[in-house]
C-alpha cells in the first residue's frame, strides 16, 4: 500500500516546496544584532545544573576545582562568601542572594553587570558608559 503523498505524486501534483525547507525569518540580522547572548552565566560547574544563583569564586578549596558555583554547592564545599568575585546572578540583580554559610558580602564591592535596562527590561535613565 503506498502513501497519499505518492499517490498524489503519480497524479501529477507537485509539492510547493522541498520538504525540509524551512522560511527564512524576516529581519534575521537585525534580531541577531540585538540579541545579547551570554551576558549572565547560570552554570553550576560543581553541580553541573543550570541555577538563578550562579557566582563566580576564586577560592582555595582544594577539593572544589570550579569557579563558577551555586549559592548550595558553595554552602556545602564551605567556599566563603569574601571569595566571591561577582555579583551578575538574578538572585545578586534582585537582592535576593543570601549565604547560609558565613556572612553574605555586599554587592557594592563585587563586579556586577551593567547594562542600559533595570531588571524589567525598561531603559535605565541613569545608564552612563565607561569612556575609555
Amino acid at each position: 500500500m503506498s502513501s497519499m503523498k505518492d499517490a498524489l505524486i503519480k497524479a501529477g501534483f507537485k509539492p510547493k516546496q522541498a520538504e525540509n525547507e524551512r522560511y527564512k525569518r524576516a529581519h534575521w540580522e537585525k534580531v541577531k544584532k540585538s540579541v545579547v547572548h551570554q551576558e549572565q552565566r547560570n552554570y553550576c560547574e560543581v553541580c553541573d545544573s543550570v541555577q538563578p544563583d550562579v557566582e563566580r569564586y576564586k577560592h582555595r578549596n582544594p577539593t572544589v576545582k570550579a569557579q563558577w558555583i551555586c549559592v548550595s554547592c558553595a554552602d556545602k564545599s564551605l567556599i566563603d562568601d569574601k571569595y566571591r568575585v561577582t555579583a551578575q546572578s538574578d538572585f545578586s540583580i534582585k537582592k535576593l542572594f543570601k549565604r547560609e554559610y558565613g556572612m553574605t558580602s555586599k554587592v557594592d564591592s563585587l563586579q556586577t553587570r551593567k547594562t542600559n535596562k533595570d531588571v524589567n527590561g525598561n531603559k535605565n535613565p541613569n545608564f552612563k558608559k565607561k569612556s575609555r
